[in-house]
C-alpha cells in the first residue's frame, strides 16, 4: 500500500517489519529443516527490499538486503531435541538398517522390509528433531556492518551474487569499492553450469573412449570459460587478482570455482553468506597445523575406498599424535566422539548426497552412515575439517539460500573452515591432492591458500584435474 502510494521509504520499514516477523519466528523453531523452510514465508517481501534495493542502483543497500534474507537459519546453532536419547537409539538402529540393506543388496536378496524400515525410522528422526524447541531472536547473528565487513576483508575481495527475477546481479565489496552489477540472464549461467557438472562427472571417472574424453573435455573448458566471462569479467576492473569470497544464490552453490580460468590460482572461499563468513573469520585462528600447541587431530578412514586407509596412514606419520581411526575401529560413535572440539579433522570416507532429505547426507563408516542428525548432537564443532571424497560439500538449496546437507551443518555449528568437493571425485585423483594439501597447511598456509597451492600442483589432464577443480574451501578461508 505505501509503495502504490509513492512512499518507497516507508515500503522500506514495511518490508524490515515483515522480515522482522520471519527472524522471531525461525528463531522459536529448534530443528534446522524447519528453520531453514521457514524462509519461504517471506519470499515476496525479501523479493520486494531486492527490487527496490536493485532498482535503485544502491549496492549497500542491495548487500543488506541480500544478507537480511539469505541463509538466516545457519546463522542458529542447530538445538538439541528434548529426547535426545531416543533420537540416538533412532539413528543406531536406522545405521543397523542400512548395513543391512547394503549387505541383502550385494547378495541379491529382498529389500523389500528394509527399505521400508529405513523410512519408518527416517521420518522418527525427523518427528524427534522437530520437537526441539528454539530460543529468541538475539540468538541469531546480525549482519556486519559494511566498516565492519571491509576490516575483516582486508586485501580480499568479497561478491555476493544476488537472482532476481531472471536476472542475475553481484555486489562486489573491496576496501576500495562497493559495486553492483548486472550480470545478464541468470539462465545463462545455469545451463552453462549444468553442461560443466556433467562434463567434469565424465572425465573424473574417465568413462568413454580417448577421442571422447578429449571432447568432453573441450566442451567442459567452453562452458568454464563462458561462466567466467558471466560472472567474473564484469568484476575484474574491481576485484583484480585479490583473494576471493565468494556467496553463491541457487545452482550456483553447486559451482566448482576452481574450474574457471579467473580462479585456477586464485585463493577462493565459498560462504553461504557474507554474516557467516565474517562470523567465522572474526573468530581467533587457532595455531598453525601440526605444530605441537594446534590442538588435537583426527584421521579417519572409511569402507570401500581402496585408498583410504594409505591415505589415513601416510598423514598419521605427519600428524604422529592424531586420533586415528581405521578398519572396525572407525565406528560412527567412535569417529564423532572424536569429532567433538577437535582441532583438525581428517575424514577419507564415502559421502552421499541426498536429494530427498538433505539432513540424512552422510558419511560412511565401518557400522553405517554418520548424518547431519548425528553431527547436531556434537557440543563443539571440529575447528578445520577436510573431507576427501566424493561431493560432500554439495548442499541442497531452498528459498533464502538457505543450505541444507553436511557442510552446511558444520559451518552453522561453527568449524571455522572446511575443505570439500562440489562434484563426485574418485579417491585415486583425490588423495595426492590432500596430501599435498597437509604438505601446505602443516607450512603454515590458510586452508583456501593451502587448496591453491596444492591445486597448482596438480597435474593438468584427467580425473587429476577434476579433483583440482572440485574441492573448495568453506567458511573462514
Amino acid at each position: 500500500m505505501r509503495l502504490s502510494a509513492g512512499d518507497r521509504r516507508g515500503a522500506d520499514a514495511a518490508l524490515r517489519a515483515g522480515m522482522g516477523v520471519l527472524d522471531r519466528f525461525r528463531a522459536s523453531l529448534g530443528a534446522t529443516e524447519l528453520r531453514a523452510h521457514a524462509a519461504g514465508h517471506a519470499e515476496e517481501l525479501a523479493q520486494l527490499g531486492l527490487e527496490l534495493a536493485v532498482h535503485a542502483g544502491h549496492a549497500a543497500t542491495v548487500l543488506a538486503w541480500a544478507e537480511r534474507w539469505r541463509a538466516g537459519a545457519l546463522r542458529l546453532r542447530p538445538v538439541r531435541p528434548p529426547d535426545d536419547a531416543g533420537l540416538a537409539d533412532d539413528l543406531s538402529a536406522l545405521r543397523q538398517v542400512v548395513a543391512e540393506l547394503g549387505t541383502a543388496a550385494a547378495e541379491g536378496g529382498d529389500t523389500g522390509a528394509l527399505l521400508r524400515r529405513q523410512a519408518s525410522l527416517e521420518q522418527a528422526v525427523r518427528r524427534r528433531a522437530r520437537h526441539a524447541a528454539g530460543g529468541r531472536p538475539a540468538a541469531a547473528r546480525a549482519a556486519p556492518a559494511l566498516p565492519e565487513l571491509r576490516a575483516v576483508l582486508g586485501n580480499s575481495a568479497l561478491v555476493e551474487y544476488v537472482g532476481l527475477g531472471d536476472r542475475l546481479h553481484a555486489v562486489v565489496v573491496t576496501d576500495r569499492v562497493v559495486r553492483l552489477h548486472d550480470l545478464g540472464p541468470l539462465a545463462d549461467a545455469e545451463r552453462a553450469l549444468a553442461g560443466l557438472r556433467f562434463g567434469l562427472r565424465r572425465l573424473a571417472y574417465e568413462v568413454g573412449s580417448p577421442r571422447a574424453l578429449a571432447a568432453v573435455a573441450e566442451a567442459s573448458d567452453e562452458a568454464a570459460r563462458e561462466l567466467d566471462t558471466q560472472l567474473l569479467g564484469p568484476l575484474l576492473d574491481d576485484i583484480g587478482d585479490r583473494p576471493l569470497v565468494v556467496v553463491p544464490t541457487g545452482a550456483l552453490h553447486g559451482l566448482p570455482w576452481a574450474s574457471l580460468p579467473s580462479c585456477a590460482a586464485r585463493c577462493v572461499t565459498v560462504a553461504p553468506s557474507a554474516t557467516l563468513w565474517h562470523r567465522a573469520a572474526s573468530t581467533p585462528g587457532p595455531a598453525s597445523t601440526g605444530t605441537k600447541d594446534s590442538g588435537r587431530q583426527v584421521l579417519a578412514a572409511g569402507p570401500g575406498l581402496a585408498y583410504a586407509a594409505a591415505e589415513v596412514a601416510t598423514l598419521a606419520r605427519r600428524y604422529p599424535g592424531a586420533d586415528r581411526f581405521t578398519g572396525r575401529r572407525a565406528s560412527v560413535d567412535a569417529v564423532t566422539r572424536a569429532l567433538d572440539g577437535a582441532h583438525l579433522v581428517h575424514i577419507a570416507a564415502h559421502g552421499h548426497f541426498r536429494a530427498d532429505n538433505p539432513l540424512f547426507s552422510s558419511i560412511q563408516f565401518a557400522d553405517g552412515p554418520l548424518t547431519v542428525y548425528d553431527l547436531e548432537r556434537l557440543r563443539q564443532p571440529p575447528r578445520q575439517v577436510v573431507l576427501s571424497s566424493c561431493e560432500s560439500g554439495m548442499p541442497a538449496v531452498v528459498p533464502g539460500d538457505e543450505l541444507l546437507g553436511l557442510a552446511a551443518a558444520l559451518l552453522a555449528m561453527g568449524t571455522r573452515s572446511l575443505v570439500a568437493s562440489v562434484i563426485p571425485v574418485p579417491d585415486r585423483a583425490s588423495r595426492p591432492l590432500m596430501l599435498r594439501l597437509h604438505r601446505y597447511l602443516q607450512a603454515g598456509h590458510s586452508p583456501s591458500a593451502a587448496l591453491a597451492k596444492a591445486r597448482g600442483d596438480a597435474p593438468p589432464e584427467g580425473s587429476a584435474r577434476v579433483a583440482a577443480a572440485g574441492f573448495q574451501c568453506f567458511g573462514a578461508g
